[in-house]
């Protein structure tokens, strides 16, 4: 991935600052050739007591919008003026705008991730599950800095594309990769092995083999850490995981090996990207 042509959602809140300030320590790195910064007008128009308080509201939501995100570019991004465009997509509709997004063959989408006391994730979900975009979920918490980046690993067919992606990340930025597996040992063994110890040593073993290669193939040197979900889900692990490893930043594929083909996002990316995770995440489209 290029991220030559990158778009930041703009949703109008304090999350922007936060997500602003990110995407500019990221182009310090990155070298973005280009830089939309977007927002979605959900509303057609100004609703009748707003415009009975404020008379002089004479102008398209649109133009108004636009002039704030100028300030907040002028303010976040000053160094960056001559690649950054502005967007405001009005009319509230949803699939003119993602058509809008498709159109525009974004390398990178960066969406502004809450809590789940403050916002529900509707809007992020939808972008996620339908653009053909990679896309990177800043949290509130997001650290400007990037020191250690985890890549969960499933040796699916496209485990490579996303480990040599999470690799060019790393060397750009001097982060350290810190690639996962979650061993998940299936129930319908458990009736024929005795000796649940050795069935973990077996399947680590296996997955060593499969790690051998998929260095050789990929030109990584770093080993691979691998975790035993237990009965809790494989992303809680991974999860667990990075917060125990101080990780700043995941990068997974949108779908697995266990995933169905017709799911839009598996279900390890889904979970990853809850309102209750607090890690960057950068889920990698397949």
């Amino acid at each position: 991935m290029k991220n030559a042509n990158i778009a930041i959602l703009i949703d109008m809140s304090e999350m922007d600052n936060i997500i602003l300030n990110y995407a500019k320590r990221l182009d310090e790195s990155h070298h973005f050739n280009s830089i939309h910064l977007v927002h979605f007008v959900e509303v057609t128009e100004f609703p009748k007591e707003i415009l009975e308080m404020y008379p002089d509201l004479d102008q398209p939501i649109e133009n108004m919008i636009a002039e704030e995100i100028e300030e907040y570019k002028n303010d976040c991004l000053p160094h960056c003026q001559e690649k950054i465009k502005i967007h405001v997509h009005g009319g509230g509709d949803m699939e003119t705008f993602l058509e809008w997004m498709e159109e525009h063959s974004f390398d990178l989408v960066i969406i502004g991730k809450k809590s789940g006391s403050h916002g529900s994730g509707i809007f992020s979900g939808k972008m996620v599950r339908l653009l053909s975009s990679n896309t990177l979920f800043v949290t509130e918490m997001a650290r400007g800095d990037i020191h250690k980046i985890m890549v969960p690993i499933d040796f699916s067919n496209y485990t490579q594309k996303v480990l040599s992606l999470a690799k060019t990340s790393a060397s750009l930025i001097n982060a350290e990769l810190v690639p996962v597996h979650a061993l998940k040992m299936s129930l319908q063994y458990y009736p024929f092995v005795k000796n649940k110890e050795e069935l973990e040593k077996m399947l680590q073993k296996e997955v060593e083999k499969k790690y051998e290669k998929l260095k050789q193939k990929t030109g990584i040197s770093e080993s691979c850490l691998v975790v035993n979900a237990g009965e809790q889900h494989i992303s809680k692990a991974i999860y667990d995981q990075a917060i125990f490893q101080s990780i700043d930043l995941i990068i997974l594929g949108n779908k697995g090996k266990a995933d169905d083909s017709d799911l839009l996002i598996g279900s390890v990316a889904e979970r990853m990207i809850a309102q209750d995770r607090n890690i960057p995440v950068m889920i990698v489209n397949k």
